[in-house]
């Protein structure tokens, strides 16, 4: 009977041991995990702040290049004012083209959310109002189609100037009604392949003074290579200028 009850006791007395140290467990468990999942909310909360540091000081580059090249522009305008000289004027005011269309990629970036990637659609069209508008051929019309595709920054700014070389050519050489058409789309034809197409109406080839070996058609040539694009360029019922590239 002693023997029994002695037994029970140890058996009560170990059970107890056991139960307080399985209790003792779960507690060193449950504030393991909680300062575990501080440390994580912590990191989180540090990571997110250094991405919206990282965000701000970006778009704050984007704003200061930007910036930077309108002084640019507007150094070679005061410099085109000073020559009389038509050819000097006509470089002085391509270069300042080429320029703003540049500085356009970087002040979207600047007021987009986006920091990388470029809407075409609004950059193409505000880029093609632009260099419509100050041609004083006043009835051109501009045909934009381009939905939901966005690119980095490099391949933005290369259709940026090439879109500025070809609407110049259009405005220079082809469209001497007053009803030109210059139509414009860029879609994506499979996983990041792109096909990006130019026309006008005008008068083609035959009337143009720009032909293969003009200095436009080898700055169009030489930036479809930056981007790897083929180019295939169709002299029917006006021009078009069609580029297949992808990005890796």
């Amino acid at each position: 009977m002693i023997n029994n009850q002695k037994d029970l006791f140890l058996i009560v007395a170990y059970s107890i041991m056991f139960l307080f140290i399985f209790l003792i467990a779960i507690i060193v468990f449950i504030l393991k995990s909680r300062k575990d999942r501080i440390n994580i909310e912590e990191k989180k909360k540090e990571i997110e702040l250094i991405a919206k540091q990282k965000t701000i000081l970006l778009k704050e580059i984007h704003h200061r290049v930007k910036n930077n090249l309108q002084l640019i522009s507007g150094l070679l305008y005061l410099q085109s004012v000073k020559h009389k000289n038509d050819e000097v004027s006509a470089m002085i005011d391509e270069s300042q083209k080429h320029i703003n269309s540049i500085a356009l990629v970087h002040e979207m970036l600047y007021k987009d959310d986006t920091i990388s990637l470029v809407s075409m659609e609004k950059y193409l069209k505000e880029l093609g109002t632009q260099l419509l508008q100050v041609s004083s051929q006043k009835k051109i019309t501009y045909k934009l189609n381009i939905i939901d595709v966005s690119l980095p920054v490099d391949y933005a700014t290369t259709l940026g100037l090439i879109v500025n070389e070809l609407i110049t050519n259009s405005l220079k050489y082809a469209l001497t009604s007053q009803n030109g058409i210059v139509k414009l789309s860029l879609k994506e034809v499979r996983k990041n392949q792109y096909l990006f197409k130019y026309s006008d109406n005008g008068s083609g080839y035959i009337a143009k003074k720009d032909n293969n070996n003009s200095l436009g058609q080898r700055l169009i040539k030489m930036l479809a290579e930056e981007i790897e694009a083929d180019l295939k360029i169709e002299n029917e019922k006006g021009l078009t200028y069609i580029f297949n590239f992808k990005i890796d």
